[in-house]
């Protein structure tokens, strides 16, 4: 064999002086400057000169980011390349290197995808629990025992009940379909990331509504009805005149009552009142100065400000950021849960409205998870939806999320041995999500195949290398076989000669694709978070896909080489030699 791989290693090598093209790696040298130039320009930019630049050049700092993967990019393809043509052949550098580009880039692009494929399972199993066990056949009255009994099983980690169901919010400018779903506070947190991903407020507000924000520690106190007056008495108002002008005298400034209104407006004129304008006398006239308004009629001064009524103690609901951002609510506002399924009227049905307010804003990075769950305390969503108490199912989560089939069968049987009603149904997060998962996995094989035509070009290079070096060497391998060599020694010299070419280029390509990866994992390539919800792009290197693109690259690099070298075996000295 080493005779094979010797004469293999001369035909796959230049023949020509390696100083004559000494002059190619003044451009590896030139790009590697650039590259410390601009890595150098961009630190210097974000330390030193970002309180000191205008809004033209502090926009160019992402076109300086872009730059430093670009020039570290160009930089690894020039000095590849650059290496390969000073000890390779023309054509088994352009193979070698059609190779290597398309190895890196079969494993970076698996690599993304794996990586947001892995982001959207953490969202998801973030928001959702492992394992979901509900009862659709019947209601789920007998929850309590159950969740005692699931909780006994070893491989489940904590539990919780939870209760769903169709609403509609609304606030004073929007409203929305959403997804009510009642919790148990004290048991969510083991569950599901909901009070990692609280973003605004607390989930204790659940708990405590007259913490929320912008509320008093004590319900309001009912306020003293204001007395009334009417134009048609006189004695009444006259006495009521002066007394309010003795106050007004002795310096006991009182605000106006609030009206059965509400509280009016800061930007709104207050009215006078029929008591004020009863008032006569110097006293009065001295307490409210008269003043002019639009059109000239004389009115009394403008009161005080009215005493703002304070807000009431509602029970609060965890929304979402883009739901918050739909309805324009914030933390602290009041806003209302209508059901449809109400009760029924003259009309018809009626539905069920109730007012909330927002006790805090969460935020999982999923648009659809933002913009359509709304959380309560779960007596509070029982009572509203009017299904007593009874729950949709219980949430679940696995010490091992991946490995769900033995506690899936482990929750069934227990369930079924403790619990004298049956119809127990368990779900993992695999069936609850199986048509998103297949969808993504039916695009990475379809990315996989689409790929690997860039290494089948570079196999046909290399189909074509051999084919061309069997007829320019004619005459040597005649020479071989006259000298004692078999057609299987021609044979092996060629597939050593194609698959140096195929390994040489897999494993420069697999090694560059996970260097780049590595770049992005580590520095991060930046992303719009308002499309992508994600500050950088996520990046996960799959050892069985990085070994299912090496072995592909081999197999067509050995594909590739076959016909040649059958050619070559079969070529008799005689037809070498004419």
């Amino acid at each position: 064999m080493s005779f094979e791989r010797l004469i293999a290693g001369r035909y796959l090598r230049a023949h020509r002086l390696p100083r004559a093209l000494n002059y190619l790696r003044w451009a590896t040298l030139g790009l590697l400057l650039l590259t410390v130039a601009v890595f150098i320009g961009h630190q210097l930019v974000d330390r030193h000169l970002s309180q000191h630049l205008s809004q033209f050049m502090w926009d160019l700092r992402g076109w300086l980011r872009a730059a430093k993967f670009v020039t570290v990019l160009a930089t690894v393809l020039v000095g590849i390349l650059v290496e390969l043509v000073r000890r390779l052949t023309i054509v088994s550098t352009i193979s070698t290197f059609s190779l290597f580009l398309g190895t890196g880039v079969l494993v970076t692009a698996l690599s993304v995808m794996s990586g947001f494929e892995q982001d959207l399972k953490g969202k998801i199993l973030g928001t959702h629990a492992h394992m979901v066990v509900s009862t659709p056949d019947r209601s789920f009255t007998d929850y309590r025992e159950a969740l005692a009994a699931v909780e006994k099983v070893p491989d489940v980690l904590a539990a919780t009940p939870f209760l769903s169901g169709e609403v509609m919010l609304t606030s004073q400018s929007n409203v929305s379909g959403v997804i009510l779903k009642g919790i148990d506070p004290g048991s969510i947190g083991q569950v599901t990331d909901l009070v990692k991903n609280t973003d605004q407020g607390s989930i204790n507000n659940l708990l405590h509504p007259e913490q929320i924000q912008g509320l008093d520690a004590q319900p309001p106190q009912p306020l003293a009805a204001p007395p009334r007056f009417d134009a048609g008495t006189q004695t009444g108002d006259a006495q009521a005149g002066d007394a309010q002008a003795g106050d007004a005298q002795a310096g006991d400034a009182k605000a106006a009552p609030a009206t059965a209104q509400g509280p009016r407006a800061p930007s709104e004129a207050v009215q006078p009142t029929q008591a004020a304008s009863a008032a006569t006398g110097p006293e009065a006239s001295a307490a409210a100065p008269p003043t002019r308004d639009k059109i000239g009629s004389a009115t009394p001064a403008p009161a005080e400000p009215a005493a703002t009524k304070p807000k009431r103690v509602l029970p609060g609901v965890i929304i979402g950021r883009e739901l918050a951002k739909n309805l324009r609510v914030y933390v602290g506002d009041l806003v209302h849960v209508v059901s449809p399924m109400g009760e029924i009227g003259p009309t018809g049905a009626i539905p069920k409205a109730r007012p909330f307010r927002v006790a805090a804003i969460f935020f999982s990075g999923m648009y659809e998870y933002d913009s359509k769950y709304v959380y309560m305390l779960l007596p509070t969503a029982q009572k509203f939806l009017g299904v007593g108490d009874e729950v949709s199912g219980l949430e679940l989560k696995l010490r091992i999320p991946n490995d769900t089939e033995p506690v899936m069968h482990a929750v069934q049987s227990t369930l079924s041995s403790t619990s004298a009603a049956n119809g127990f149904d368990v779900q993992d997060w695999k069936h609850l999500n199986a048509s998103l998962f297949t969808a993504l996995k039916l695009e990475k094989i379809a990315m996989f195949i689409a790929l690997c035509f860039i290494i089948l070009v570079a196999a046909s290079s290399i189909v074509s290398n051999g084919i061309m070096l069997v007829l320019e060497k004619g005459r040597e391998i005649a020479i071989l076989k006259s000298m004692g060599a078999s057609n299987g020694a021609v044979l092996r010299i060629f597939l050593w000669h194609g698959l140096s070419m195929g390994v040489l280029g897999t494993l420069l390509g697999a090694l560059a694709g996970c260097a780049v990866c590595w770049a992005f994992d580590r520095y991060g390539l930046p992303l719009d978070t308002e499309v992508y919800y994600i500050t950088k792009l996520p990046v996960k290197v799959n050892p069985s896909e990085l070994l299912a693109v090496v072995g592909a690259a081999l197999s067509l690099s050995l594909g590739a080489t076959l016909y040649p070298a059958w050619l070559a075996a079969r070529l008799r000295p005689v037809d070498g030699l004419r």
